[in-house]
């Protein structure tokens, strides 16, 4: 119940802030459950909670900017998989946190003139390594969120187009977790429960987005996940 509770708050911050609410997740169901098991359950949790997004903002998306970016991202996602199965839970732990710090790190730059440019080359590249690192530690949604916003896409936008992204790369990495049975079958009725989760946490996110200022929530968000990648780099180097 536990797990499920913080995949619920995963969802509604997901959908609300416009971060990958499996960025959120994945540090915390590895403290419930090995961290293959972590990124695959989470990799079921996360394509429930984007077909529940697109269902909600589905006249937002922008499917030009979707065909550039999913394309790259989507190959790149199975190499990432296929990474993910020959690696050590160690180095897993070890790249997940430094990824979270990165990204932090990466965000709060953000505030500096400096930006990404709005191109077609940003896509496809933003698609090779958003897809390439989703498949590996189960979270490419950072560098999804650099890329889409440099094109300054209206809020509504930019969570519909993230969403069918994700949902796209998600359909691709799953069945090779699947295939390498990082889910054992004990985890199954959990994986399921995780579909009504997904879509409450999404309905209760859409109906706040407009209501918190999305500045300080991120900060919140910012800090939680700059805690958990300190703590997944600590386990990861003294395991």
């Amino acid at each position: 119940m536990a797990f499920l509770a913080c995949a619920f708050v995963a969802e509604v911050i997901g959908t609300m802030a416009g971060f990958g609410a499996a960025t959120v997740l994945t540090p915390i169901a590895s403290l419930f459950m090995d961290i293959k098991t972590a990124v695959a359950v989470v990799a079921c949790f996360h394509l429930f909670g984007n077909a529940s997004r697109i269902s909600f903002f589905r006249r937002h998306i922008q499917w030009g900017i979707v065909g550039r970016f999913g394309l790259t991202g989507v190959a790149m996602s199975l190499a990432g998989a296929q990474a993910a199965a020959w690696l050590s839970p160690q180095h897993i732990r070890l790249a997940l946190g430094g990824f979270l710090i990165l990204y932090v790190l990466a965000e709060l730059r953000r505030a500096t003139p400096s930006r990404i440019p709005a191109t077609t080359s940003t896509l496809l590249i933003g698609g090779m390594a958003s897809g390439f690192i989703a498949g590996l530690i189960g979270t490419g949604g950072a560098i999804r969120s650099a890329c889409l916003f440099a094109f300054g896409l209206p809020k509504e936008a930019y969570i519909g187009t993230s969403a069918v992204i994700a949902l796209l790369v998600d359909a691709t990495r799953l069945p090779v977790y699947l295939t390498r049975q990082f889910i054992p079958s004990a985890y199954l009725p959990m994986v399921l429960s995780l579909m009504g989760v997904a879509f409450a946490g999404a309905w209760m996110g859409q109906r706040l987005v407009r209501r918190v200022s999305s500045v300080r929530f991120k900060q919140f968000v910012l800090g939680m996940l700059w805690l958990m990648g300190v703590k997944l780099l600590w386990d990861g180097w003294h395991t």
